[in-house]
């Protein structure tokens, strides 16, 4: 056998390897790029939480004419991240213990990422498991102050 003759039986394979290499690195990248985007989504969500009940627990009384400025400290902190405010929700705080000073305030922020691969579907195996939209929630209690 000569060495030609090795050539022409592996010729080609490095292309088929670099293919099949290619969409795993490729399906990798849309991982964790995808990771990343829910990820900053969650730490944007827990921020303006965290805001908004630290305003809250200021001015618990639904009588203070402050009292809805709340939710506007929490959307200032979700605009920061340039996240999408038509996905937002923001519940009223809650204080099921009383208004007195150390009893607790809760402020829930909840946004609905819908991410590049919500609209990308593949024609045999679907979604790949994958969500249409995630859906980041987050609950903080402060001490009235």
């Amino acid at each position: 056998m000569r060495k030609t003759d090795n050539l022409r039986e592996e010729r080609g394979s490095a292309l088929v390897e670099t293919a099949f290499a290619s969409v795993f690195l490729t399906l990798l990248v849309v991982a964790v790029f995808e990771f990343g985007m829910v990820f900053s989504s969650y730490v944007a969500v827990i921020s303006a939480s965290r805001a908004g009940a630290s305003y809250a627990s200021m001015h618990p009384s639904p009588a203070d004419p402050d009292y809805n400025r709340y939710a506007d400290v929490a959307r200032n902190e979700l605009r920061a991240a340039f996240l999408d405010m038509r996905e937002v929700s923001i519940l009223p705080p809650e204080t099921p213990e009383g208004m007195a000073p150390g009893q607790q305030v809760r402020v829930t922020v909840t946004y609905r990422l819908r991410t590049f691969t919500s609209g990308i579907s593949l024609p045999i195996m679907g979604r790949l498991g994958l969500p249409d939209s995630y859906t980041v929630s987050w609950t903080t209690a402060m001490p009235i102050r």
